[in-house]
């Protein structure tokens, strides 16, 4: 998907400008990431995801407001890791010989 800055990784969403333009720095940060760096961003960032919903959960609890939703399992987010990878290779695969255009 040609976003006229160049290809994108990631899905275009309905987001500000300012926005748009975080999601192409950070697209390009990662390219230039070791494995290492990009597992450690991405627990990083799985870290702050954790903290934000607790300080949901805590405010939605101050204000007497009973709201139930599930955090994904280690094990649940390792199937869907899977499934993704699986995805990928599928799509490579395919791709080679696929030409939509």
């Amino acid at each position: 998907m040609a976003n006229g800055m160049g290809e994108s990784t990631t899905k275009e969403f309905d987001m500000p400008l300012h926005l748009q333009l975080a999601m192409r720095k950070a697209e390009i940060a990662v390219k230039e990431m070791t494995w290492d760096e990009l597992q450690d961003a991405i627990l990083n960032l799985y870290h702050q995801h954790l903290l934000q919903i607790q300080a949901v959960k805590d405010m939605l609890q101050a204000e007497d407001i009973e709201l139930e939703f599930d955090l994904p399992s280690d094990i649940e987010l390792a199937q869907l890791a899977l499934s993704m990878m699986n995805e990928e290779n599928y799509e490579d695969e395919e791709g080679d010989d696929f030409a939509p255009f």
